[in-house]
């Protein structure tokens, strides 16, 4: 009897560890990938949680210490190709991510060559690949468990961002969009000024609308062509130049309204953040990207339509024509006089 109940109590006990296969961990394990113009951006970290506590980085985590940004093993990050971060050349490859975390003065971001440290190796700054400054930043937002994200995507590159508890901290990412996106004020500013623009030959027809749409006066695709097609050709436009950012804006006031109209509610002024911008390809070459919020969102250098300018004899450029991959007509414009 004795023998048992020893094995009962075995039993009960045994019954309550965590099996082999389904034992979880405190800080989940987490990856996140993201491609940027062909480059392949992957993090994988675990990721621990407050669990109640309101202060980290001075306590648990003391000022000074080379962290993880993670939990278990180091945190890790992968780049297909070479970026910038914080400015500074990264080359492709796959790197452990460590934190100096100071009081007061920016946190130092390390990627060391060995991807396999346990969190607990707290590597010198010295000995990493590359270590750059980063700012850390306070938010009202509490990030329960710590989260590594890409925000604000762009072309050619996004924020590196991680946030945990109230803590904040984010890291400029470059990427090689592919394609060139500034243009030099000298081939800039002879195509700046205002234009007469003909976009007829891409236009469609009212009754196109109503194919494409299904009739479906709801349609917010057909709230778009209605105003596009509802306006005289040609019609004025500007080519502005951004000399701080380098991009040439081609602001038709026609496309913006079409997209209001597209974003529209009752009742509601829609905000308007897309745009068009001219990406240099050559001499008087230009193709026609779309924008987002000022910055470059999307263009395809194989596919985009291409901006040939005209030049008189003083350097100004004078009339253009936009033409598709297939070499056909979109638009053409004209110099408004001055």
């Amino acid at each position: 009897m004795h023998r048992l109940r020893l094995a009962l109590a075995a039993g009960v006990v045994l019954s309550s560890l965590p099996r082999a296969g389904v034992a979880q961990a405190a800080s989940e394990l987490a990856t996140f990938t993201q491609v940027i113009s062909g480059t392949e951006i992957e993090i994988v970290f675990s990721r621990p949680s407050l669990r109640g506590r309101e202060v980290i980085f001075g306590q648990q985590i003391p000022w000074g210490e080379v962290w993880t940004p993670g939990a278990n093993m180091a945190t890790t990050i992968r780049f297909s190709k070479d970026v910038l971060l914080s400015g500074t050349e990264v080359p492709a490859g796959h790197y452990s991510v460590w934190l100096q975390v100071l009081e007061s003065e920016p946190w130092r971001l390390a990627l060391h060559a060995d991807p396999e440290l346990p969190h607990s190796a707290h590597p010198p700054i010295a000995s990493a690949v590359v270590h750059v400054g980063v700012e850390r930043g306070r938010t009202e937002d509490v990030q329960e468990s710590l989260e590594w994200d890409l925000d604000r995507i762009r072309l050619d590159g996004a924020e590196l961002v991680m946030h945990w508890g109230r803590d904040r901290v984010v890291i400029p990412l470059e990427v090689d969009p592919g394609i060139a996106l500034a243009t030099p004020d000298e081939d800039a500013m002879p195509v700046v000024g205002e234009w007469h623009y003909d976009d007829s030959p891409s236009v469609p027809t009212r009754e196109q609308v109503r194919r494409f749409t299904a009739g479906n006066p709801d349609d917010p695709t057909r709230r778009y062509f209605e105003v596009l097609v509802s306006a005289p050709r040609p019609r004025p436009i500007r080519i502005e130049y951004d000399g701080e950012s380098g991009l040439v804006h081609f602001v038709d006031p026609l496309i913006v309204e079409a997209e209001a109209a597209f974003y529209s509610e009752e009742g509601a002024d829609p905000v308007v953040i897309y745009g068009q911008a001219l990406l240099p390809r050559g001499p008087g070459f230009f193709a026609l990207a779309l924008t987002f919020g000022g910055e470059v969102s999307a263009v395809d250098p194989q596919f985009a339509q291409i901006v040939e300018f005209v030049f008189d004899e003083s350097g100004e450029a004078v009339s253009f024509t936009i033409r598709d991959s297939d070499d056909e007509l979109v638009g053409s414009g004209v110099r408004a006089e001055h």
